[in-house]
């Protein structure tokens, strides 16, 4: 089935000849006309009506709820009417509000249920910068529309039937002189037997679909049921079929690495084929997640970040991320077969992986203007969706537009570890959110309080178990092996004896996850963390040296030591006491410097560390005796 916007007028007919009113721009004053006659007399108070039909409200036009209305029967309109949700109250708004990004605080969900993380849930995450809507974000908008001749053009349409106007990506755009055709990819029946499918659908909806559940299951696996039974009642391409058997595949322990590479080429080519180079449809979307996700575990950052890029491009050409559109720009995706709440999910999955691909490679996410999709609903007891999107949640204060206060990161790193989680995964990703919020702490103040190290080494060890358990699964996520590799970094940057005493366990976990998978990028990067454990030894070894260096004297003289001194006993002082013991003085070879009670450094430590009658609170907080002892002229 084929739901892209076509070429066709799609019921357009420019020879219809109607009344018309001046082309404006989402412009909320009334027209001549209305002043004309639809005002109420002087003195008469207006009645507002319920519900404006819908060639009204897109006109931003004062409706009188009849039907037919005074404005559609005076320029001829056809009237008619449709649902569209309720907007929430600017106080609702103002309490769900998430201040910078963070949460402020935890509500219930709807339904009054418990969530699983905690029995709490997290609000909603504000949008950031040009992600928030407002006044600023509607000018815009508008300013966007004024630019666009294709948008002028369905403008056009819409005041002549707003029923049925033209869509956008026609009407003169070019000259229409391209030969291009869609090439034809090999179809995955020729890939893939049926009973193939059903083992790779099974390893997905086991592994992926519990994390990010963004695809119908039901429906889905009855659609490739039929591609193998009934191909022409088929209702998905094949590029979303190869996708879910190619991400089913990584947890399939390399049975399936010979055919993998033509699965993963033929999504592909089909993808660039037909969503790049035509209007998108949800399913292709859907469908570039699933090879975000695949890149994710398999290819280079840049790889994963213009295909993440790209899937939030298609995200607004569809039009998931808002929950109704007047837009011209941005007109409601013509996909009514498919439920909010799987578009929802759709949006927030592609939307955190962009996100967090992004902070971690270090480059710019896609900011998408006018965000007011709702966070999709909890799912049943497997179904972690919701508590990973209510994660990505905490984590938009990482955003490098966001202030940089030492206060908000060490906020963030306590929120962190307040947010419980049940799943292996996102505890994998709860931890890495914790570095990177230590690396974004520790450059706000390189001094960091004994609470939050101990904060971020407790949050980093439980990751460390996470993977450990990951890799003894053959569970391929790719935070099994970049964790423990980060949890060394950090650690040896912490430089603090907590942090050092635990380095030794995530090594180990890195080398358990090198044994298990065995691939050249582990082992290179075990290799590089064994390196910079090394480098640190010795450097530390070397300012051990330098230390060293300070206890090193140059003869006997300048630093005496008792074999070397020929000493005289004094007679007894009288009171039973031990008698000082001074050099023998007078003697010609002998020009030794009198030692006194507080020069002698060699002191008996294990005698005085064993003896449990030294007063060390006496020793630790007495005055020094040589600061009170000295006389007029500076002698002792």
């Amino acid at each position: 089935m084929d739901a892209r916007p076509g070429a066709s007028l799609m019921g357009f007919d420019p020879t219809t000849q109607r009344t018309m009113e001046p082309l404006q721009y989402s412009s909320a004053g009334p027209s001549h006309a209305e002043s004309a006659s639809g005002s109420p007399p002087q003195g008469q108070k207006r009645q507002r009506a319920k519900q404006a039909c819908e060639p009204c409200r897109l006109r931003k036009r004062r409706c009188d709820g009849n039907h037919p209305c005074n404005m559609c029967t005076q320029f001829e309109y056809k009237c008619y009417f449709e649902k569209h949700p309720r907007k929430r109250s600017k106080i609702v708004e103002q309490n769900e509000a998430i201040h910078d990004g963070v949460v402020a605080g935890r509500i219930s969900p709807p339904d009054g249920s418990a969530s699983k993380s905690g029995g709490t849930v997290f609000a909603k995450p504000e949008p950031t910068g040009e992600d928030r809507p407002g006044m600023e974000d509607a000018t815009k908008l508008r300013s966007m529309e004024a630019n666009s001749g294709i948008a002028f053009t369905r403008l056009l349409g819409l005041r002549l039937d707003p029923s049925s106007g033209p869509k956008l990506f026609t009407f003169g755009w070019n000259l229409g002189s391209s030969t291009y055709t869609v090439p034809n990819s090999p179809p995955i029946t020729d890939i893939l037997a049926q009973d193939q499918m059903h083992h790779l659908a099974k390893l997905y909806w086991t592994n992926v679909h519990p994390l990010y559940g963004f695809i119908d299951r039901t429906w889905m696996q009855e659609q490739m049921n039929l591609r193998w039974a009934r191909p022409d009642a088929c209702k998905v391409p094949d590029h979303i079929i190869a996708g879910i058997t190619a991400v089913g595949a990584m947890f399939a322990n390399g049975a399936f690495d010979a055919m993998l590479p033509r699965i993963v080429d033929a999504q592909k080519e089909a993808l660039e084929s037909t969503s790049a180079m035509q209007p998108p449809t949800l399913l292709d979307v859907q469908s570039w997640i699933l090879r975000v996700i695949h890149l994710r575990m398999t290819d280079h950052p840049h790889a994963v970040w213009i295909a993440s890029s790209t899937t939030m491009h298609l995200v607004e050409s569809v039009g998931i991320h808002q929950e109704s559109s007047s837009s011209t720009l941005h007109p409601p995706a013509n996909e009514h077969m498919y439920a909010p709440e799987l578009r929802r999910r759709t949006f927030w999955v592609a939307r955190m992986l962009n996100t967090w691909v992004s902070f971690e490679y270090g480059r710019t996410r896609v900011a998408l203007r006018g965000i007011t999709s709702e966070l999709p609903a909890f799912g049943d007891d497997d179904d972690f969706t919701r508590e990973y999107i209510d994660l990505y949640s905490l984590s938009c204060c990482l955003d490098p537009e966001r202030t940089n206060q030492v206060g908000q990161w060490e906020d963030f790193l306590k929120q962190l570890e307040a947010y419980d989680v049940k799943n292996d995964v996102i505890q994998l990703s709860k931890a890495n959110l914790t570095l990177c919020g230590y690396r974004r702490l520790r450059l706000a103040n390189p001094i960091l309080s004994s609470e939050t190290i101990t904060r971020i080494i407790n949050v980093s060890l439980k990751g460390l178990e996470a993977a450990r358990k990951m890799a003894a699964k053959a569970r391929p996520w790719w935070h099994v092996a970049n964790v423990p590799f980060q949890v060394i970094c950090i650690f040896l940057a912490m430089d603090v004896r907590e942090s050092l005493a635990n380095i030794h366990v995530a090594m180990r976990a890195l080398e358990e996850v090198v044994h298990h998978f065995n691939t050249v990028a582990l082992k290179e990067a075990l290799k590089t963390a064994r390196f910079l454990v090394r480098l640190s030894k010795k450097r530390k070894e070397e300012d051990s040296g330098v230390l060293s260096q300070s206890l090193i004297k140059d003869n006997a003289a300048e630093d005496p030591q008792p074999e070397n001194l020929k000493m005289a006993q004094l007679p007894s002082n009288g009171v039973g006491g031990p008698s000082n013991t001074v050099p023998a003085m007078g003697s010609g070879t002998n020009n030794e410097t009198p030692m006194t009670n507080s020069s002698g450094e060699d002191w008996n430590m294990d005698q005085i560390l064993n003896n449990s009658d030294f007063d060390w609170n006496y020793f630790l907080t007495a005055d020094m005796p040589a600061f009170n002892s000295f006389a007029p002229d500076g002698t002792m």
